[in-house]
């Protein structure tokens, strides 16, 4: 029997699908700046978009944004 990875909803994935969560969170990172603090929020998304679902229930995606502001004359 293979192990499994359990998302919030509790539908679950393989660990052949795993590799794909894991690419999956790592982009989430680097969308959001590599920004620490969020492995945990970017793997459940990753998890829920591979057992077809967008955004896994009880975890809500980040809403924060980063504004940059450019000061002086290049």
């Amino acid at each position: 029997m293979k192990p499994e990875l359990l998302t919030n909803r509790g539908a679950a994935i393989t660990t052949h699908d795993e590799e794909n969560v894991r690419a999956r969170a790592y982009e989430l990172f680097e969308m959001r700046g590599r920004i620490d603090g969020h492995a945990e929020e970017d793997w459940l998304q990753a998890e829920g978009e591979a057992a077809g679902s967008e955004e896994p229930k009880g975890v809500r995606a980040s809403t924060s944004k980063i504004t940059v502001k450019v000061v002086g004359e290049a």
